[in-house]
C-alpha cells in the first residue's frame, strides 16, 4: 500500500509563464485535507481550483482549468511531477493565470520538492484499474488503456523532422524511474509553428531557455535524451491523467499507450473513462 502525502515544507518557485509572458510566484504548501487544489493569490477572494479533470475548460497548446470564474493555465508539468512523486495533499498558490514554464520540463519541480522533503500522512491510496480497455481515436492518433498492474506509459510520436526519427518512449512509472527517465524531457515546438502561436496570443514567454525549438536542420540545443519528444509527451500525459485523481489522491494501474496525441486526445480519453464508469478499486479486481 502507497501511503498519503504531502511536502515536509513549503516550496517557493518564480517563473515566466510560456503563453503569459508573465512573471508568476508559485507555493505549494502542506495541506491537512486530501486533494491537490489550486489558489489564484492574485484574485480577490482567492478562489480555489480543484485538479480534476471534470473542471477542464480548454485544452489548446496547454491544459487549462476552470472552476467557479477562475483558471489556471499550463498545470500539465507541476502536476506530473506531483502525481508521481505521490504527493496526495497540497494545496498550490500562485500569483497568476498560468503555472511557470521553468526550463520547459518537470525536473526542477522535481528537485524542488525533493530537498523539501515528504511527509507521510495516515491512511493509504486508493488504488484504481481499468474495468475494461478504453480507447479513443482522433485522425492518425490515439490513446488506449489497457487494464495493468502497475502504471505504465508509452508514447509515439512522429513530427516530420528531417534529422528526427520517429520516437516512441516507454515508462514504469514510479518516483524514481519518473525522475529519471521523464522529468527532465523538455518542452518543444517546430520553427514553423512559431508565427502561427505568435499570432494567436501565445508563447508570449518562449525562449530557446525554455522549449526545443526544432528547426529543419538542427534542434536549438542539444537533446537530453535521444528520444525526448517521446519522453516530454509521456510526461505531458501523465501530467492530464492525474486529474482523474487530484481530489482523491488516487493510483491508476493501467498501461496507457498515446499515439500521435496531445492534451485534448488525453482530455477526451478520460471524459470516456468516466463516462463508462470504467475505474475499479483494487478491492474489487
Amino acid at each position: 500500500m502507497l501511503p498519503f502525502q504531502t511536502l515536509a515544507e513549503t516550496v517557493e518557485m518564480e517563473g515566466i509563464g510560456l503563453h503569459s509572458g508573465r512573471q508568476t510566484l508559485v507555493r505549494l504548501q502542506p495541506r491537512e485535507k486530501c486533494g491537490l487544489v489550486f489558489v489564484r493569490a492574485d484574485l480577490p477572494g482567492k478562489p480555489r481550483i480543484p485538479a480534476s479533470a471534470e473542471h477542464i475548460g480548454s485544452t489548446l497548446h496547454a491544459t487549462r482549468l476552470a472552476f467557479n470564474g477562475a483558471e489556471i493555465s499550463t498545470p500539465e508539468h507541476l502536476l506530473a511531477a506531483l502525481w508521481s512523486l505521490g504527493i496526495t495533499h497540497c494545496e498550490i498558490e500562485v500569483s497568476s493565470p498560468e503555472i511557470p514554464i521553468l526550463d520547459g520540463s518537470a525536473k526542477v519541480w522535481c528537485d524542488a520538492i525533493g530537498q523539501a522533503g515528504l511527509q507521510s500522512l495516515p491512511g493509504a491510496r486508493p488504488e484504481y484499474s481499468l474495468r475494461e480497455p478504453i480507447a479513443i481515436y482522433s485522425g492518425n492518433g490515439a490513446v488506449i488503456g489497457l487494464p495493468h498492474n502497475s502504471l505504465r506509459i508509452t508514447c509515439d510520436v512522429e513530427f516530420g523532422v528531417p534529422y528526427l526519427k520517429p520516437q516512441i518512449a516507454v515508462c514504469e512509472i514510479t518516483p524514481q524511474n519518473f525522475r529519471v527517465e521523464l522529468a527532465a524531457a523538455r518542452t518543444f515546438t517546430l520553427e514553423s509553428w512559431l508565427e502561427p502561436l505568435r499570432a494567436q496570443g501565445l508563447i508570449r514567454g518562449g525562449s530557446t531557455d525554455n522549449a526545443l525549438v526544432l528547426s529543419e536542420k538542427k534542434p536549438s540545443s542539444a537533446l537530453r535524451f535521444d528520444n525526448e519528444l517521446a519522453r516530454h509527451k509521456a510526461l505531458d500525459a501523465i501530467g492530464d491523467i492525474a486529474l482523474l485523481f487530484g481530489e482523491g489522491g488516487g493510483v491508476l494501474r493501467a498501461h496507457i499507450i498515446a499515439i500521435r496525441a496531445g492534451h485534448e486526445m488525453h482530455r477526451l480519453w478520460m471524459r470516456e473513462v468516466l463516462n463508462r464508469n470504467a475505474l475499479i478499486p483494487k478491492s474489487e479486481i
